[in-house]
């Protein structure tokens, strides 16, 4: 058994409990602009109709709260990062003291992104607005998710090269970047399985979400295997 299986650590510490946006004018402020963003585009909607969505009595709360577009998109991301990454690296952690499995540290690297699609407050909003962050938004985007997915897929990529040996590191992190996007793009527009080239999809239906999840499992274990004939496609297909 590779060494990495056979070390112990301290049980992961549980995620903290982080609340969606609550009810305040700041919290009103970002769920609405999470929304707005995460549907229409980073900079499609304008702050002044955010302000207006959220309720703000006045016109200038939003420069108040956040100083600028850049300032509430980061903030936003941050928000995100303290549900998500405790989730993702716990899972990782734990992994540690336990004989392991490529498909075992995929559920754990991204089975946290799939669950926040079922958060209220959170859903698919959460999980668009982050999809958004690398592509548009641009350089400041990029920044904000490479920061948001540094320590999780960091841990990935280690337990990853002990699992595929020979297979260069550079390698892993690209597969691992891949496959992050496939999960933003393709559990936030899970609704085109109803309109599909094939027709309405039977796992577009209530009911069938563990199957959805086995089956983009699956996908997402071959991807980062490299098996032969499967792989990873990024789709920026619209609901």
């Amino acid at each position: 058994m590779p060494a990495l299986a056979r070390r112990t650590s301290k049980p992961a510490a549980p995620a903290p409990h982080v609340d969606a946006p609550g009810d305040s004018t700041h919290a009103r402020l970002l769920a609405e602009a999470m929304k707005l963003m995460a549907r229409e585009g980073m900079n499609a909607v304008s702050l002044r109709r955010i302000v207006v969505a959220a309720g703000a009595n006045n016109a200038s709360a939003l420069h108040y709260h956040f100083g600028s577009r850049e300032g509430l998109v980061g903030e936003i991301t941050a928000m995100l990062q303290q549900w998500l990454e405790p989730r993702s690296c716990a899972g990782l952690e734990a992994l540690r003291a336990r004989p392991h499995g490529v498909r075992d540290i995929m559920e754990a690297a991204f089975g946290p992104m799939i669950e926040m699609l079922q958060t209220p407050g959170f859903g698919r909003d959460a999980v668009s607005f982050i999809g958004r962050l690398g592509w548009d938004f641009g350089e400041a985007g990029q920044r904000l998710s490479a920061k948001l997915h540094r320590r999780l897929l960091g841990l990935a990529v280690e337990l990853l090269e002990a699992r595929l040996p020979g297979t260069p590191r550079e390698t892993i992190q690209y597969r691992l970047i891949l496959s992050m996007n496939v999960v933003y793009y393709g559990i936030s527009y899970r609704s085109y399985l109803k309109r599909s080239p094939f027709g309405v999809m039977p796992m577009s239906e209530r009911g069938n979400e563990a199957r959805e999840r086995r089956e983009f499992m699956d996908y997402l274990e071959a991807g980062v295997r490299n098996v032969p004939g499967a792989g990873l496609a990024v789709s920026h297909v619209a609901s």
